[in-house]
C-alpha cells in the first residue's frame, strides 16, 4: 500500500486508518519502510513485549543477511493511525542511520545514488519478515 502526505500532516495513513476502522477491517500486522535504503540492522516493533518475544525467535534465520535486532518501539508514521486506532501490531525497517540526513531532502536523494545491494537486503528482509508473520503468526 502507498501512503501519501506524510510530511504533510500523515493525512494518507491517517484517512486509511479511519476508513479501515469505519469499514471493520481486520489488520494483522502493517510493515513500514521509511527509514532510508542503507544497510539492515534489524527491525523496530510497536507491539506488546509477549508478541514481540515471539517474533525475535526468528532473528536467527535472518541474521545470514543482515539482521541482528528486533526492538520494541517503532514503526514508522504512515502505519502509526493503523496502530492507535485499531490497536494493529507494526513495524518498521531499521537500516544504519549514519548516513541518513547526508541525503534526506536533498539534492543528492536520488534513486540512482541508492545503493542497490543495500535496498535489495532491506527488500527481501522485509518479505522475509511478512512469511514469518504469515507463518508462524503473532
Amino acid at each position: 500500500m502507498l501512503f501519501a502526505n506524510e510530511e504533510n500532516g500523515l493525512r494518507g495513513g491517517t484517512k486509511y486508518a479511519a476508513e479501515a476502522k469505519s469499514n471493520n477491517e481486520k489488520h494483522l500486522f502493517a510493515l513500514e519502510s521509511d527509514a532510508g535504503g542503507f544497510t539492515l540492522r534489524g527491525f523496530a516493533f510497536t507491539m506488546p513485549a509477549a508478541t514481540l518475544e515471539h517474533c525475535r525467535r526468528w532473528v536467527p534465520l535472518l541474521i545470514p543477511y543482515g539482521v541482528y535486532e528486533f526492538r520494541q518501539g517503532g514503526g514508522g508514521a504512515d502505519i502509526g493511525p493503523l496502530n492507535s486506532a485499531m490497536n494493529v501490531p507494526i513495524a518498521g525497517l531499521s537500516p544504519d542511520s549514519q548516513r541518513y540526513f547526508d541525503v534526506h531532502h536533498a539534492r543528492n536523494d536520488v534513486f540512482e545514488l541508492v545503493h542497490k545491494r543495500e535496498l535489495e537486503l532491506g527488500a527481501i528482509n522485509m518479505a522475509a519478515l511478512i512469511y514469518l508473520v504469515d507463518k508462524y503468526g503473532l
